[in-house]
């Protein structure tokens, strides 16, 4: 019987050890097929827990970053109303001076400057800190992540306090540069002259052709009224000052400023539109009579027939005056012009994506 099953085995060894070889070659790959997979599993999870861990990292950074917008942002408008004070003015005028006409003109260039000044100013403070709080924001996470602790808080503290500059000398030749285009544009505008609608966005929009046209545009010479001109410091703070320095003066923020600045002018023009509104009820000039109530500029003038109505210079002053008297307060109901600028370009998709592309660059 040994003998049967012996020659059996001797005439198939070759079956045998092929099958052998087989199936151990089968086990073996499905070993090595299940530790790859559980390797790539595992890959996969620690990536998902990273991606996870930087997602709420950049959350809690936007966060911050909105605070810090909002935190400042009375402080700006504060700044700008110290700097373009128009109570002085507004006294001497009540009590009907003989040099009242050079008051009105005084007024009327301080009134103009004021918004232009507010508009550009608002877009500078919040397209600073999205990038600047998303650059920190960056190296905290690779901190994390390597274990290391490059950004101490002397080094945080030094960083975010570079914005102290705009709020100070920044502001101070920002309107410096505007108040210079504004009397250029407006030195052909006498108070006694009409003015329409149209008009007021012809004037917006040549001055600010007139200020991106300058050698010193705030929208690609940002970093000229943000940053003082050099960090007296060596290593990671000097890094970071020239990466803050390149990011302000590349033409993707230029292009998101001078679209910021647009939409600014914009709604600053809605809000004037609101008081020609008012002169085309007093005079009963209605066009298409409706119940429903206008929420923008365009509904305006298909209600009310607005571009047929032109105030005189002089009776516009106030009006721009008046909306720009106020400094960012996120309790004004309704919101006032400074408030609603700041909140424009803070919900603003385009400045987000730039806050999210900055991060993404410094956190890996």
């Amino acid at each position: 019987m040994f003998s049967g099953v012996k020659n059996f085995i001797s005439r198939h060894k070759r079956k045998f050890l092929v099958t052998g070889a087989i199936i151990g070659g089968t086990v073996i790959t499905v070993r090595y097929a299940q530790r790859k997979l559980r390797e790539f599993q595992e890959a996969q999870t620690r990536a998902f827990i990273e991606k996870t861990k930087r997602m709420q990292h950049f959350e809690s950074t936007e966060r911050t970053c909105n605070q810090a917008i909002l935190g400042l942002s009375p402080s700006l408008g504060d700044e700008i109303l110290k700097i373009l004070n128009s109570e002085e003015i507004l006294e001497k005028l009540r009590k009907n001076p003989e040099n009242k006409i050079e008051l009105w003109e005084k007024l009327k260039i301080l009134s103009f400057t004021r918004l232009t000044a507010f508009i550009y100013a608002s877009s500078i403070l919040v397209v600073t800190l999205r990038v600047q709080l998303n650059l920190l924001g960056g190296y905290l996470y690779k901190d994390t992540v390597t274990g290391e602790a490059k950004i101490t808080d002397d080094i945080r503290q030094a960083y975010l306090s570079l914005i102290q500059h705009f709020l100070k000398d920044g502001i101070n030749h920002l309107v410096k540069l505007i108040d210079e285009k504004v009397r250029m544009i407006l030195k052909k505008y006498t108070l006694d002259q009409k003015i329409g609608l149209s008009e007021v966005e012809n004037i917006f929009w040549s001055i600010q052709l007139a200020v991106n046209s300058d050698a010193k545009d705030p929208n690609s010479k940002m970093a000229h009224y943000v940053l003082p001109t050099e960090v007296n410091e060596t290593g990671v703070l000097s890094k970071m000052f020239l990466e803050t320095l390149d990011m302000l003066e590349s033409d993707d923020v230029a292009i998101l400023c001078s679209n910021n600045v647009s939409r600014g002018f914009s709604i600053a023009v809605d809000s004037i539109a609101e008081f020609y509104t008012e002169n085309v009820k007093a005079n009963g000039a209605l066009a298409n009579f409706t119940d429903k109530p206008a929420t923008s500029k365009l509904e305006l003038n298909e209600i009310y027939n607005i571009n047929s109505v032109a105030l005189h210079l002089a009776k516009l002053i106030p009006i721009l005056n008046g909306i720009t008297s106020k400094s960012f307060d996120s309790n004004s109901k309704p919101p006032n012009l400074a408030t609603s600028l700041i909140t424009l370009f803070l919900v603003s998709d385009k400045v987000k994506i730039l806050g999210a592309n900055v991060y993404e660059v410094f956190s890996v």
